[in-house]
Parts: C-alpha cells; sequence; structure tokens
C-alpha cells in the first residue's frame, strides 16, 4: 500500500495553522488504497505561538511532526520540510488553507493514472483546482484557474512552462522520483513549486485534476495568492504593467539558465524555449520580436502576449560583460 507525507512549511501561522492540520487529518482516504505517513511541520522560527500549537496537536496526532528550521525563506523551508520526507509520494501543504476531504484520494487518484500510462520511475507531479475564499472561508470562485482566466492545461505546453508557473504548491502531489531530481530546490529558483514543475514537465509528466480539492485563503498576509486586474487597469497602468512583466521576465530568465546549468542535457522540444529565454537580454530587439512570432515563448493570455511583445521591445539590449 503506497503512503503519502505532507510536508508543510509553516511561519507565523497561528490563526490559521490547527484548521489546516484538522482538515488534513479530516481527508477521507478509505477507498483508496493509501495510508497517510507523515505530516511534517517545518517551522521557520515563527514569533508567534505557531509551534506551540503545533507541538501541541502533535501529541494527539504521533504521525505530525514538527521541524525547527532555522534557514529564513519559503524555498529554504519547503526545501528543510521534503527532506524529512521518505514516502512514496508527498503533498505540499500551506499553514492558512482548509484542504476539501477527497483532496488526497482524488490528487492520488490522477497520479496512478500518470503512472499506468508513463511508468513509476519517471518525474511525475498532480496539481488541482483550488476555491479562492476570503480570510473567512467564504468562497469568492469557485476555481482559482476561472477566476484568473486562465488554461492550466495551456500553460504547461514547453513554450509555456519556463515562462509562467500556474500551479499554487498547495495543490501538488509529487512522487518520489520527481523529489530525487529536483532537490534541494536551488537558491537562485523564483520559487520551489515552479521549480518542481520545470523538472516534472522537462523529464516527466503533470496531470491536473479539474476539481477544486481545497480553499484557498486570501489575507493580509498571503505570500502569493490569488488576483485579478481589470481591464480598465491594464489600459490606464500601462507603465506599471510593463516594469512588472519585465521583473517577471528577468526572474523566468534567471531561473531558466539555472535551469540549463543544473541539466545542460534537456528533450529538444523544450531547447528551443530555453535557450531563447536564457539568450534573451542579449538578443536584439528585433530578434526577441521574430523569437516570440515563430512561438519560442507563448502567453496562453491576449494580455500575456501583448505584454510579452512590450517587453521585447522596451528592455535593453544588454552585453555580456555588463550582465557579470
Amino acid at each position: 500500500m503506497p503512503t503519502i507525507d505532507i510536508a508543510l512549511a509553516s511561519y507565523n501561522g497561528e490563526k490559521y495553522i490547527s484548521a489546516q492540520i484538522a482538515s488534513i487529518f479530516d481527508n477521507d482516504v478509505s477507498g483508496a488504497e493509501v495510508s497517510l505517513g507523515k505530516l511534517i511541520v517545518s517551522d521557520n522560527v515563527s514569533t508567534d505561538k505557531t509551534a506551540e500549537i503545533v507541538s501541541d496537536i502533535c501529541y494527539a496526532h504521533p504521525e505530525l511532526r514538527l521541524h525547527i528550521n532555522h534557514r529564513r525563506g519559503v524555498i529554504h523551508n519547503f526545501n528543510y520540510a521534503l527532506a524529512q520526507t521518505d514516502a512514496g509520494y508527498v503533498m505540499l501543504a500551506d499553514q492558512d488553507d482548509v484542504w476539501h476531504n477527497n483532496k488526497i484520494a482524488l490528487s492520488l487518484q490522477k497520479m496512478q493514472e500518470l503512472e499506468r500510462q508513463f511508468g513509476t520511475n519517471v518525474p511525475l507531479l498532480v496539481f488541482t483546482d483550488l476555491a479562492v475564499t476570503d480570510h473567512q472561508l467564504t468562497v469568492i470562485s469557485s476555481s482559482f484557474f476561472a477566476y484568473q482566466k486562465i488554461d492550466p492545461v495551456a500553460y504547461v505546453r514547453p513554450e509555456s512552462l519556463f515562462l509562467y508557473n500556474v500551479a499554487p504548491g498547495c495543490t501538488m502531489m509529487l512522487n518520489r522520483r520527481l523529489l530525487e531530481m529536483a532537490l534541494p530546490v536551488p537558491d537562485g529558483a523564483v520559487m520551489h513549486d515552479w521549480w518542481l514543475m520545470l523538472v516534472a514537465g522537462v523529464f516527466g509528466h503533470i496531470g491536473h485534476v479539474g476539481q477544486a480539492t481545497m480553499y484557498y485563503r486570501q489575507h493580509d498576509n498571503n505570500q502569493i495568492g490569488a488576483s485579478v486586474s481589470s481591464f480598465w487597469e491594464k489600459l490606464f497602468s500601462p507603465r506599471k504593467k510593463l516594469q512588472l512583466a519585465q521583473k517577471n521576465l528577468q526572474d523566468a530568465v534567471r531561473q531558466a539558465r539555472l535551469f540549463s546549468a543544473q541539466f545542460p542535457v534537456i528533450p529538444v522540444e523544450f531547447s528551443s524555449t530555453l535557450g531563447f529565454l536564457t539568450e534573451f537580454n542579449h538578443l536584439s530587439r528585433w530578434r526577441r520580436v521574430r523569437g516570440l512570432m515563430q512561438e519560442k515563448m507563448i502567453s496562453p493570455t491576449f494580455w500575456g502576449r501583448v505584454l510579452l511583445y512590450a517587453v521585447a521591445v522596451f528592455s535593453p539590449v544588454l552585453s555580456r560583460v555588463s550582465q557579470r
């Protein structure tokens, strides 16, 4: 029977973490032929009562393990949590959400579909939809992807995978082979979940569950959340949108270079996008535009495509010496 570990990264989460832990233990896996292994909480030296709350819950749930991680940052915290896992499958969790009681079963079902299709010795990742809520769990949208107006399947194409991350880590299930290849997530990665998506997408396979499996709680302290921009915001704040698009692209460039250095041999269908992205800063504006016209990078949204062309035209062309 397969075992699933849960890796939860916490920091100053006293307000919501007990509800999240309870929702994980309330998951019904009776018909899934799976056992829940360890729920590992890696706490980033919280200054509130998070660690105390988790420690108290440990008395009732011996499978709950609290680890204090002194190395700051979300990536380091998840690296530390994942390093404590040894199960065949691992799910990621945030401290402030609430899982539906079928989240584990639905994720495992999709994972096993991938295994039947592609085998068990390749990196596999499953992510699900999620319901967006306010801080009191009042549902704002029953679908995160509908709320963001994005097609999650389009984002895992080679031409988009290195440019955007579509899957929040809190929805992910990972197999052991993926963890063996991807960990530790390096310092230069944009986020741990995007890095895991890249390794799975390039060297293995990604599966998507179209059903929401959790409440994605939005509040003032979210590291990353769900947000939408109105048509008028896009139309009347072009400089702000362009600056954000430039920053996001530079993050993607940095991560692509790191990926290329760590994995110098990749499948050919990804090499064109990866090469274009790693060289983007040094290409002439015309070569950037031509590359976009040749669909070496694609945004699945209309406004994303507009911003990509704007970044290609208005971003400075750097010499190789100036970027060292």
